[in-house]
């Protein structure tokens, strides 16, 4: 779908996020309905607020699916016990739901809800990233993704925007590169060369 839609250079954030100010944290179902908007793929999910809304999401979206608590004040939910992956029946999600409502009171943690989202399944994880540097303005990176995003120092940055041409740079100036031309298949580099040419267009 990402290489299907043009991403306007003039995206509207101010309608996205009309009082932006330090320290903002806009939560995960609200970033990925910007990044839909602004043209980037994304795995479908939605926002339940009851066990039962969670359990006809999932049906919905097709099993098996991923759950997170959406909470502003946790931003590293893995850590905090605020996420459940692979869930395969509507018993799990129900389960999960329990599990992570009890764990979110017990720490004290106000959860908006949890984000239902449909597993998605691959050869690889890339973390994709952008961010605004003090001293050279608004800049992407792209490295290894998952589990292995704080095991591994396999990062590569560069300042936005970019274009696909240096997308594929630094797809190809990473370690796991190597490690993805053995895949059998190996991956196609331009569909995540695309995607991070486009969030770096947003970015800016």
């Amino acid at each position: 779908a990402a290489t299907e839609v043009e991403t306007s250079p003039g995206f509207d954030w101010a309608r996205h996020v009309p009082d932006p100010r330090a320290g903002m944290v806009i939560t995960e179902h609200a970033c990925h309905q910007i990044l839909r908007e602004a043209g980037l793929a994304v795995a479908p999910g939605r926002l339940a607020t009851s066990r039962d809304e969670a359990g006809q999401i999932a049906l919905a979206l097709g099993l098996p699916v991923a759950m997170k608590g959406i909470s502003e004040a946790v931003t590293h939910r893995a850590a905090a016990g605020l996420v459940a992956l692979d869930l395969r029946r509507v018993e799990e999600v129900h389960a999960a739901f329990t599990r992570m409502s009890t764990i979110a009171a017990q720490t004290g943690i106000s959860l908006d809800g949890f984000y239902v989202q449909k597993m998605m399944f691959g050869q690889a994880e890339i973390l994709v990233s952008a961010f605004r540097d003090p001293v050279f303005g608004p800049m992407v990176s792209c490295g290894a993704g998952g589990v292995l995003a704080e095991l591994l120092d396999d990062l590569t940055i560069s300042p936005a925007p970019v274009d696909r041409t240096q997308a594929l740079a630094m797809i190809d100036r990473l370690r796991l590169a190597t490690s993805l031309a053995k895949l059998n298949p190996p991956p196609d580099p331009a569909l995540l060369a695309e995607f991070i040419a486009r969030l770096s267009r947003v970015a800016c």
